[in-house]
C-alpha cells in the first residue's frame, strides 16, 4: 500500500476520525485529509510520530519493501506483456526501468525483467525500428548485472541464458567463459556445450555432447517410470503399473536403449504379477542381454558416441549380483519354485566363472 492508503487503513482500523488523528498528532484535520487522498505528504519529521499513532514502524508506513515477492513479480510480468502488447515496446521498457529504479538491487526481478523484454523483442520484426539494437543491449546489460550476483540460483540462471545469447549472436569467446563458470550440475550445460561446439565448427564434439544428451535423458525417463511403476503397485492400482510399463518400453524402443534396458519394466510386472513362466522367460532374456556386447553406435540415434571395446565384460559383471539378488529376495519366491529356475540360476553362475 502507498503512504497515503496506510495512513487511511491503520486510521479506520484503530477507530479514529480524522479530527482524532490530527489531535494526537498537533496538525489539522484538513492536513490529514490531505494526507489520505494523496494531495500532500507529512513533515518528515512528523513521520516517526505518525508512525507510533498507528502501531506501525517506518517501513511498513513508508510502504518500504527491499524486494518483491515472487507472486508480485509474477504480476508484475504479466504486467509488463499487457503495457507491450497495448502500447507497445518501448513502453513496456520504460515500465522495466522505472520498476528498476523501485528496487534497484532485486536481481530476481531484473533477471525475470530480462527475460520478459527479450521476449517481447521476440515477438518484433527484425527490423522494427531504430530502438531494437539499443534494447537489445539493454537486456543483454540486465543479465550482466545478473551474472555477478550474489544469489546463486539467479546468478545461475543468468550465466546459461547470457552464454546463450552469445552463442547466438556469434561472441563464442564469452559464451565459452561463461559455460565455464556455470555449475557441473546445471542439466543445461551439456546442450549449451554441444551448441557453442557447432557455432565454432567443431561438429564431431557437437554430436558427441548432443548424443550423450539424448541417451542420458532417455535412461532418466526409464528410471522415473521405474519408480512410477513401483509407487502404483504400492498403491495396489495394478492397471496403471501396466500402463506405466507399456510407456517404458515403448519409450525403451523408441530411443534405442539396451535390451537390458527394455525388458526390465516387463519382467518388473511379471514379478509383480507372480507370473512365473513369463517372469523366469524375461530374467533369461534379460541375463543373456548382459553377455553379450551392446554396440551403441550401431544406433542412428548415437552414431557418434564411441563403444567400449570391454562393454561386454563390464555387464557381465552385473549378472553375479543380479542372481545372488534372485537368491535372497523374499519377492522372487515364486521364482525359486518355477520349473527350470534352478537350471537358469546355474547355466548363468556358469557363464561368468
Amino acid at each position: 500500500m502507498k503512504l497515503n492508503e496506510v495512513i487511511r487503513t491503520r486510521r479506520q482500523t484503530l477507530g479514529l476520525t480524522q479530527e482524532q488523528l490530527a489531535q494526537k498528532l498537533g496538525v489539522s484535520a484538513p492536513a490529514v485529509n490531505k494526507w489520505e487522498r494523496n494531495l500532500n505528504y507529512p513533515d518528515i519529521t512528523l513521520l516517526p510520530t505518525l508512525a507510533r499513532t498507528l502501531g506501525v514502524d517506518l517501513n511498513t508506513l513508508l510502504s518500504f519493501q527491499e524486494d518483491l515477492t515472487d507472486q508480485e513479480i509474477g504480476l508484475f510480468l504479466n504486467q509488463l506483456y499487457e503495457i507491450s502488447q497495448e502500447a507497445g515496446c518501448g513502453a513496456a521498457f520504460q515500465l522495466a526501468r522505472d520498476k528498476l529504479r523501485e528496487y534497484p538491487n532485486s536481481d530476481k526481478l531484473a533477471y525475470n525483467a530480462a527475460g520478459m523484454l527479450a521476449g517481447v523483442l521476440a515477438l518484433q520484426p527484425e527490423d522494427s525500428g531504430p530502438d531494437r539494437q539499443a534494447q537489445d543491449a539493454e537486456v543483454t546489460a540486465l543479465y550482466e548485472r545478473c551474472v555477478r550476483s550474489a544469489d546463486p540460483q539467479v546468478r545461475e540462471w543468468s550465466t546459461y541464458t547470457l552464454a546463450s545469447r552469445c552463442v547466438k549472436t556469434g561472441e563464442l569467446d564469452r559464451a565459452e567463459e561463461l559455460l565455464g563458470q556455470l555449475s557441473d550440475t546445471h542439466r543445461e550445460k551439456r546442450e549449451l556445450r554441444a551448441r557453442l561446439r557447432w557455432a565454432q565448427g567443431r561438429r564431431e564434439e557437437a554430436w558427441v555432447f548432443l548424443e550423450q544428451e539424448l541417451f542420458d535423458r532417455a535412461h532418466s525417463i526409464q528410471t522415473t517410470l521405474l519408480s512410477m511403476i513401483d509407487w502404483a503397485l504400492e498403491e495396489g492400482d495394478r492397471e496403471r503399473a501396466h500402463i506405466l510399463a507399456d510407456a517404458a518400453v515403448r519409450s525403451g524402443e523408441v530411443f534405442d536403449l539396451s535390451d537390458y534396458a527394455v525388458l526390465s519394466t516387463p519382467f518388473q510386472m511379471a514379478a509383480a504379477d507372480q507370473d512365473g513362466p513369463k517372469a523366469l522367460a524375461l530374467l533369461d532374456r534379460l541375463l543373456h542381454s548382459l553377455t553379450v556386447p551392446w554396440d551403441l553406435a550401431a544406433s542412428p540415434l548415437y552414431p557418434h558416441l564411441p563403444t567400449k571395446d570391454a562393454v561386454g565384460e563390464d555387464q557381465r559383471a552385473l549378472i553375479p549380483p543380479i542372481l545372488d539378488s534372485m537368491e535372497r529376495d523374499s519377492e522372487c519366491a515364486f521364482l525359486r519354485e518355477t520349473p527350470g529356475y534352478a537350471e537358469l540360476i546355474q547355466r548363468y553362475r556358469n557363464e561368468v566363472t
